[in-house]
């Protein structure tokens, strides 16, 4: 029998465990979206938002998972929990997004404006909240372990922040800042 202090352990990290099964049971079930559209003679659109949808979840799943867990284990397991069900969630929508508004013309993006996420349902409005997810908890680990910060205490309510102020925060500064950086440094890429 595991001793009192590994099972407090055990229980203050229930939360991220089941949110990183949660995780990993989703991926299992968007793995054949892309192979078995291919398997029903599906159309090229479909094929790639059946593979879109799993290997952009691979790509995330270091930063989301490593995130996850730093921040549990350092800062806060119960808002772990919070954020990474939110962040399960916002992926869950990923596909759904993609074929409601996109369909046979792809992934929905939309022009880059000041109005939230964009004009328009789009794919923005689940990736950017997703990218501020994983943003914010390592930004708070950083900041308690490197400065003794409380992130958490200054924003009140991380499991609305991470998603929405620092997902919009990303989106602003992904979309309108970074355009700029890609212009001035073209011309060391040559045309």
């Amino acid at each position: 029998m595991p001793s009192a202090v590994v099972q407090a352990v055990i229980s203050e990290l229930s939360g991220p465990a089941m949110v990183t099964a949660g995780w990993t049971l989703l991926g299992m079930n968007f793995m054949p979206m892309g192979p078995t559209a291919g398997m029903v003679g599906a159309c090229e659109p479909q094929k790639t938002w059946g593979n879109r949808t799993f290997l952009n979840m691979m790509e995330h799943a270091p930063l989301f998972l490593s995130s996850l867990w730093v921040f549990a284990i350092f800062v806060s397991a119960e808002e772990a929990t919070k954020i990474g069900t939110t962040y399960i969630a916002l992926r869950s929508l990923y596909p759904v997004i993609w074929a409601a508004f996109g369909g046979a013309n792809g992934a929905p993006m939309q022009p880059y404006t000041w109005f939230l996420f964009g004009k328009g349902m789009n794919l923005f409005y689940v990736t950017f909240p997703q990218y501020g997810c994983v943003f914010y908890m390592a930004l708070a680990t950083l900041l308690k372990l490197g400065l003794a910060i409380d992130l958490n205490s200054i924003v009140g309510v991380p499991a609305l922040a991470a998603p929405l102020g620092f997902g919009l925060f990303l989106y602003h500064f992904a979309l309108g800042g970074f355009p700029y950086l890609q212009k001035a440094v073209a011309p060391l890429f040559g045309k």
